[in-house]
């Protein structure tokens, strides 16, 4: 009989281990388990053995409790099947309720993303007068320019730069590497970051010198939330309305792309989509815009 605790512990060294999965992958998962193991715990359920159907389907009701958003609950659901599934497995659960648990249905996502001419007023509204304007001038052309999620961003390291042939590597979900390309407008607002980065570097504490490429005002790595706030900060009053975040720049890398004529192929792979399925939400977003454009300009659509 398998504590639950322990049960926990050995499925978290499963994704670390041999799933591969991100950290912040394996700490929301954790997070979701440790979430569910305590509410056993409080109401005396010690191991998952003795573990009913009828314990879940009143353990989802009492999250309604917090009001989570559609897509945490879609992830919370994930999380308890694949770790049934797991205990199932390994001979922990005898029952198989991972076959009777269904994720809610996904609710339509409302994609902020900027139009050509609002990313061209974006990037060029930010001066290159201060070392950290230039690092900040250089993570906006580099989110846009190679729709690269802006976790990729923050892990990248000076290794993974190669301006001459205009390609950086980065690793996305599950580790996963793969090439993104930087158009001319980012090489250029990377070489000027570059040239100051070590103006940053040298406020270091300690002998440690960083290696990552965006570093903060401590001369560290420059985290996923800095990123956030920093793209909050620059975006400021001109685009307010539109909420636009560091996704917001990928969502408008891949429409920009697909308006050119790029194959969806080729974005799936520049995005580093697992599935084509997650990638074709922009052809739906684009079918929208021409639907729009065409009520907007054509003289007998009023």
């Amino acid at each position: 009989m398998i504590q639950s605790y322990q049960a926990l512990n050995e499925y978290i060294d499963f994704l670390k281990y041999e799933k591969n999965l991100s950290p912040q992958t394996i700490q929301s998962y954790t997070r979701d388990l440790e979430q569910f193991v305590c509410y056993l715990k409080k109401r005396g359920h010690t191991n998952l053995e003795n573990i009913k159907l009828s314990d879940f389907r009143n353990y989802m009701k009492y999250l309604d409790n917090f009001h989570y958003a559609n897509s945490s609950l879609i992830r919370k659901y994930s999380s308890y099947r694949n770790f049934f599934k797991f205990l199932e497995k390994n001979g922990y659960m005898d029952k198989n309720l991972s076959q009777h648990i269904l994720p809610p249905k996904k609710s339509q996502r409302f994609f902020s993303f900027l139009s050509q001419t609002e990313t061209d007023q974006l990037m060029n509204s930010v001066h290159q007068d201060t070392d950290f304007n230039k690092r900040d001038k250089a993570i906006l052309e580099l989110l846009y320019s190679t729709g690269a999620r802006v976790s990729e961003v923050a892990e990248i390291r000076l290794q993974d730069l190669d301006l001459g042939k205009d390609q950086i590597k980065v690793t996305g979900k599950g580790n996963k590497q793969r090439m993104v390309y930087v158009n001319s407008k980012a090489r250029q607002a990377l070489e000027a970051y570059l040239a100051v980065r070590n103006h940053l570097l040298h406020k270091s504490l300690g002998n440690k010198r960083c290696a990552h490429l965006f570093l903060n005002k401590n001369g560290g790595k420059l985290s996923t939330r800095s990123i956030c706030t920093i793209v909050k900060k620059k975006v400021g009053g001109m685009l307010a309305a539109k909420n636009i975040t560091p996704h917001s720049l990928r969502h408008s890398f891949a429409s920009h792309m697909l308006q050119q004529g790029a194959n969806i192929r080729q974005i799936q792979e520049l995005l580093g989509h697992e599935n084509i399925s997650t990638t074709q939400i922009y052809t739906h977003l684009n079918i929208k815009k021409i639907k729009q454009d065409y009520k907007d300009y054509h003289p007998r659509a009023k």
